[in-house]
């Protein structure tokens, strides 16, 4: 009987689905950090011997240190690396980022104590004192380097646009320090190793043993291509780092000229309003001419914009059709003198479905829908007076959005005026009505400028000059300018006959640097489209040729790169204890010097807030999982069968 209560209360107090709460208590050791500084700024930080023993120390500390704590080691410099190197050779020093994301990364675990050691030239991001993570251990640092202001002239920093227009004027800015160099004459200037000659040269007059100042030079993009200028300061009697003199800085001038072609069916007051207004963009170039003398080069321009054409005289069908086949887009604006069929026929953007053979006035009224551009927040055209359209029904056709409707008289209709089309082969615009002239003389009677209307012709010419990119094997790396610490991404797109992306050939890429060294490469297949990090190259000039092979043709696409050396850890080398001893200061730590490392033992063995914490873990458990309990329950259950077969019972 006591055996069958048992079972029975077991199973069911099973069935209520128990669940056992367990608390456990572990002590956890406190994380010390070590940071090591690895930048090419510590090569002059040591002698060989003093090196070794500064290693020495450190491998002493940290041994010491496990025995209470959990030791963890970095570097730091371009990057943060997980363990400690003395290679100084990072061109570069990021401390805050490094800080940061150790803080960050450790922020669940018991991080204590961080020990910096590093001469505190700070060359890359932010200034670590501006760090706002919350951090309640301490931080110590270790002063390495000298602080000693040694004679030196150094151009600290250029200034210069990457990219600029071709035709422009841009501005290179030069701030130059001299150091323990005062009643001394430095010479600074810039040299175009493109025009081959010295640009500019200045004499600076050094009144301070720490003096600085900026020198601005203004030059002319006239020749497309990356450009390249030499900064460079004289060298002062005495100065023994020669390596921050002098800076290479590398501007991209591009050509960017968007060429326009009026072509009017007869001349008319429109023309001159478009090329007035278009004019004022100095990127656009703009042609004018009647359709009797339509120019030779046509695929040389982004935009056509057809006034009345095609005609019943001219139909330049021809010219459209090149267009097309060239990704060159267009702008109709039909008028009078406008064949409806013909101008249906040639596109889809808007069908006008003639009703008389006359015109109507037609007000625009601006679409606020419309997303192909932003529009001003001047007053709405709507007060502009009408320009004449064709009398008849109008529709916008697929792919096109709506920039303004008609308002014929007081009536606001749903009938297009003013459409943009995107096509796979490219853009096309219409404005259907003449009478341009009449909205700029009256914005001009009522403000005194065309703004109003000229910023809706400039924008659509803007967005129509797009020129459609016809080559059907494209690589690119987003820029030809790169740094030594930069990778480089080349990305590449194949295209069908049917204009669709394709990936299935191979891609062959070759690098090959100045001294004809040549480096092969595969891209990579990424869904439908080609891609592949190269990494980094060192400085110096390249060249680069893709190709592959589709449908039995090969097909090549060649470029350029430049990559620029830094040498940002040249640039300053006199070590700044007064930031370490700051950092250690705003966390509760100490600033330390190289032979005082030993006693970091002790600073952190009495710093409260270096102690280990004591974490409580929470466990919940069914007891149907308990495999003992079913062991028990058959125990029971076999030993209840033995008193029933022992007695006699049933």
């Amino acid at each position: 009987m006591a055996c069958r209560f048992l079972i029975g209360f077991v199973l069911s107090f099973l069935l209520l689905s128990p669940i056992l709460k367990m608390v456990k208590h572990h002590e956890e050791k406190p994380v010390l950090v070590f940071m090591q500084d690895n930048s090419a700024s510590l090569k002059k930080a040591f002698t060989k011997t003093d090196s070794a023993a500064y290693r020495q120390s450190v491998l002493k500390l940290l041994n010491d240190l496990r025995d209470e704590y959990i030791v963890k080691e970095f570097s730091y410099g371009d990057n943060l690396s997980d363990s400690i190197h003395y290679s100084y050779t990072d061109q570069s020093t990021d401390l805050t980022s490094s800080l940061e994301m150790v803080m960050t990364t450790l922020e669940n675990e018991n991080l204590g104590a961080v020990l910096i050691a590093g001469d505190g030239i700070i060359n890359k991001g932010i200034s670590p004192l501006s760090l706002q993570v919350p951090y309640k251990g301490a931080l110590y640092t270790i002063g390495l380097g000298d602080t000693t202001l040694q004679r030196d002239a150094t151009i600290a920093r250029v200034f210069a646009n990457k990219l600029v227009y071709l035709g422009d004027q841009f501005s290179l800015r030069t701030d130059m320090a001299a150091y323990a160099c005062k009643g001394k004459t430095v010479n600074v200037s810039v040299y175009s190793h493109n025009q081959r000659r010295m640009v500019t040269s200045q004499n600076i007059e050094v009144n301070s043993d720490r003096f600085s100042r900026s020198v601005e030079t203004v030059l002319e993009a006239n020749v497309a291509g990356v450009q390249h200028f030499t900064v460079s300061v004289s060298r002062v009697e005495g100065e023994s780092n020669v390596q921050n003199n002098v800076q290479e800085i590398y501007v991209e001038v591009i050509d960017s000229k968007q060429k326009i072609l009026v072509l009017a069916n007869a001349p008319h007051p429109d023309i001159f309003a478009l090329r007035d207004a278009l004019s004022k963009n100095k990127n656009f170039a703009i042609s004018v001419a009647t359709a009797e003398r339509i120019p030779s080069d046509i695929n040389s321009y982004n935009l056509i914009i057809l006034h009345n054409l095609p005609s019943s005289k001219y139909s330049v069908s021809g010219l459209i059709d090149q267009a097309k086949k060239t990704g060159i887009s267009l702008w109709f604006i039909t008028g009078n003198q406008t064949s409806l069929p013909a101008f249906n026929q040639v596109q889809t953007a808007m069908q006008i479905t003639s009703r008389a053979a006359s015109a109507n006035d037609v007000q625009a009224i601006i679409n606020k829908d419309f997303s192909y551009f932003t529009m001003g927040s001047g007053f709405g055209m709507s007060a502009l007076p009408p320009l004449s359209a064709p009398f008849g029904d109008f529709s916008s056709g697929s792919n096109a959005q709506v920039l303004a409707t008609q308002r014929i008289g007081g009536v606001s209709t749903q009938f297009p005026l003013w459409v943009m089309q995107q096509n796979s082969n490219g853009r096309v615009g219409v404005l259907a009505g003449e009478g341009i002239w009449r909205w700029r003389l009256y914005d001009y009677n009522e403000h005194k400028n065309h703004n109003l209307v000229d910023d809706y012709l400039l924008k659509t010419a803007q967005f129509l000059s797009v020129k459609h990119d016809q080559k059907t094997f494209r690589i690119s790396t987003g820029k030809s300018v790169f740094t030594e610490s930069e990778s480089i991404q080349f990305d590449g797109e194949l295209y069908n006959e049917n204009y669709e992306l394709i990936n299935f050939p191979d891609v062959n890429l070759e690098v090959v640097d100045s001294s004809g060294k040549k480096y092969p490469f595969a891209l990579n297949k990424n869904g439908n489209t080609y891609s592949l990090n190269i990494g980094n190259l060192s400085a110096g000039k390249y060249t680069y040729t893709a190709t592959t092979s589709y449908n039995n043709k090969e097909q090549k696409v060649s470029g350029n790169l430049v990559v620029i050396s830094q040498n940002l850890e040249e640039m300053n080398t006199t070590a700044d204890f007064g930031l370490m001893n700051q950092l250690a200061s705003a966390y509760h730590g100490e600033f330390v010097y190289a032979n005082q490392i030993a006693s970091l033992k002790d600073k952190i063995a009495k710093n409260k807030a270096v102690t280990s914490i004591l974490r409580s873990d929470t466990t919940t458990e069914s007891l149907i999982n308990w495999k003992w309990l079913f062991a028990i329950l058959l125990l029971l259950l076999s030993l209840e069968w033995f008193f029933r077969k022992r007695m006699g019972l049933y």
